[in-house]
């Protein structure tokens, strides 16, 4: 098979960037937005890569030529994996691929709403989910010293230094931000998770304390509509990347959420050629290329290789500045603001569509260098627990 994909047709969503691996074995291309990936649009089609928005499943696939199907996302539950299989066709998904992208967007989303320094006191977080995202998430929190619990039936090598509990109290603690992928089978499906009975419990818990944060950057429908209602009308700071319904925001829930965001959590540059490649890797397997260096670090041309960033570290204390610091990093507040100057009082699929399509995807500051002009060793020491470099 080496070298036919060159001769294959391809289909490809518009928000995959073509990074160099994957134009090296790049085809006739026709490049749409999610939307318009139909039957009719795939029909002669060999090579399909999609991202989340599109239904891959054998009502899209029926009389298609299509031999492999790509997702650039690390959710694979709009793939139905079982018809794939049924008629032959590999299949991949990108799985970590926008792991540190929503770690960031959490922190940030933490420090935005005020939960920061109370966090850095010891206020636990609960996670539910600990695979790619909610572990990288619970490893981010421990290095900054946090106390986490968290709760994934699927997890056997449980990491020593987060506590394992059950969903309810996982969801009863003053921080929680789900990160479950999203299915519905077997004993522990989590579409509706968090449903009205279990709601209730974290609302209780919130009332108890007069406070709490509720973050959702994984999948609208692991929530009821019920149980969001539940939480939106208690004393809990509710944060929605995603939500029920998705792309459909009803009046009532964008007014009662205190931030909200297009489901952009996971879409930094970063990130997605990131997906891009991991696709590039999964099609030059199952092709039989070889895609040589082009996969080496600083060949995705969408950034540059090294990254400083320049801080003037003002004369602050280091929860004080690493609040600020997350503020300016995060896009939520941006986001948010977008959502609610539209003037439309909910969104429909085209004003969520393009929200997201002119998204101002940042880059990812984990693992970059950071120049703090005033040399503060505290300073220091806060950037090296958020996951960065400090250039001496």
């Amino acid at each position: 098979m080496k070298s036919e994909l060159r001769k294959m047709r391809w289909v490809l969503d518009e928000g995959i960037p073509i990074t160099p691996a994957l134009r090296h074995l790049l085809g006739e291309v026709q490049v749409l937005s999610g939307r318009d990936i139909n039957s009719i649009a795939i029909s002669d089609a060999e090579v399909l890569l999609v991202r989340s928005i599109t239904r891959v499943d054998a009502k899209l696939l029926q009389n298609s030529q299509v031999r492999f199907v790509g997702s650039a996302t690390a959710g694979k539950d709009h793939l139905d994996v079982e018809a794939l299989a049924r008629s032959d066709i590999a299949w991949s998904a990108a799985p970590g691929s926008n792991a540190v992208a929503v770690v960031e967007y959490v922190l940030s989303a933490i420090a935005l709403s005020g939960f920061l320094a109370p966090l850095l006191n010891g206020l636990p977080v609960g996670i539910v989910g600990l695979g790619e995202v909610g572990g990288r998430l619970a490893n981010r929190l421990l290095q900054l010293g946090c106390s986490v619990v968290a709760h994934d039936p699927f997890i056997r090598d449980w990491p020593s230094n987060v506590t394992r509990v059950s969903l309810n109290e996982a969801l009863c603690q003053p921080i929680v931000s789900l990160h479950a992928s999203l299915h519905d089978q077997g004993p522990h499906a989590s579409s509706g998770l968090l449903n009205l009975k279990n709601a209730e419990c974290a609302v209780q818990a919130a009332e108890r304390r007069g406070m709490g944060l509720f973050i959702n950057a994984a999948r609208g429908e692991l929530i009821t509509s019920e149980a969001l209602t539940q939480l939106l009308d208690s004393p809990l700071t509710v944060i929605l990347d995603t939500w029920p319904g998705e792309p459909l925001l009803s009046a009532a829930v964008l007014s009662d959420t205190d931030w909200v965001s297009p489901h952009i959590a996971g879409h930094s540059l970063d990130a997605k050629a990131r997906g891009s490649n991991v696709l590039a890797r999964a099609l030059a397997c199952w092709a039989g290329e070889d895609l040589k260096d082009l996969l080496s670090p600083g060949s995705s041309e969408i950034l540059p290789a090294e990254q400083v960033i320049e801080d003037q570290g003002a004369a602050c204390d280091a929860v004080d500045w690493a609040t600020t610091f997350l503020k300016n990093q995060g896009t939520l507040a941006r986001e948010d603001a977008r959502i609610r100057e539209a003037g439309l009082g909910a969104l429909n699929a085209c004003e969520f569509d393009k929200l997201r399509k002119t998204y101002r995807q940042p880059s990812e500051w984990s693992g970059r260098t950071i120049r703090i002009q005033t040399g503060s060793p505290e300073l220091g020491e806060m950037a090296t627990r958020l996951g960065m470099r400090v250039m001496e």
